[in-house]
């Protein structure tokens, strides 16, 4: 696979954008996570609260009541698994690792909870920073994506530990996304971490059809866009269809030689 790591979405929320309820049972969702890792996923992505386009803020802890049982039960069941949990809220992130998660995949790059950098660097977790979800969609992605990597180097965050998300889907604009996609090199250029690009489903895939489908048939544009992000340089990819990304990447590789 090329060292290509693929994060597997698992929304354990009622209203996320593409899949909201279909995982909200506990064993429901662990069953499939399971099948995520059967299929070539390599972490499992648990999201307790959908960050969509007019999403519904939840208390923190009906977050971590919905994402720590799914944590402990995937741990139990196959110690090895890699988790990672979708939040930016350092109680729920501090739970989470407590549970046995791994990394935090914060989409506000530490700029949300100002707690969130040390918890991450006392648990020696690994963090995944997305350019700042909730700030200004219009500004240089060279300056908010600074500001996050500032702080987690004051937080004393472990370069090998930081991976960065350029952030496609919280922008104004289609275009802006694909900027966004194309910057790739300039961002690994600039400061030496991983990207992991998460475009599987989000509203820049409709863009390519001749009729725009639900986000759950969006699967031939994101692949594209995947592979195009992973030729750009992306050491990771977050999606929903795991084996058919699996499969993409395998052929890619393959042909590329």
């Amino acid at each position: 696979m090329n060292n290509i790591t693929i994060y597997g979405i698992l929304n354990v929320t009622p209203d996320s954008f593409s899949d909201g309820g279909k995982n909200f049972d506990k064993v429901v969702a662990v069953a499939t996570a399971l099948a995520m890792l059967d299929s070539g996923a390599d972490v499992i992505d648990i999201g307790g609260m959908s960050t969509r386009p007019g999403f519904t803020d939840v208390p923190e802890e009906e977050e971590i009541r919905r994402v720590v049982p799914v944590i402990e039960a995937l741990k139990k069941g196959v110690p090895s698994c890699k988790i990672s949990v979708d939040t930016f809220r350092s109680g729920t992130a501090r739970a989470a690792l407590d549970a046995g998660a791994d990394i935090i995949n914060d989409i506000t790059g530490l700029m949300a909870d100002p707690e969130m950098g040390n918890v991450i660097a006392s648990c020696g977790a690994g963090a995944v920073l997305m350019r700042d979800g909730f700030g200004d969609a219009d500004e240089p992605w060279e300056v908010s994506l600074q500001r996050t990597v500032d702080a987690a180097k004051a937080a004393g965050i472990s370069d090998d530990k930081i991976m960065l998300d350029p952030g496609v889907g919280f922008t104004n604009t289609r275009e802006q996304d694909i900027e966004l996609i194309k910057a790739i090199p300039d961002m690994i250029a600039k400061w030496g971490y991983p990207v992991l690009l998460g475009v599987s489903r989000k509203r820049v895939t409709a863009e390519f059809y001749k009729k725009i489908p639900e986000a759950s048939d969006r699967v031939g544009s994101s692949l594209a866009l995947a592979l195009y992000g992973i030729e750009k340089g992306a050491a990771a990819v977050r999606v929903h269809d795991v084996s058919q990304t699996y499969a993409a990447v395998n052929a890619w590789n393959k042909l590329k030689g």
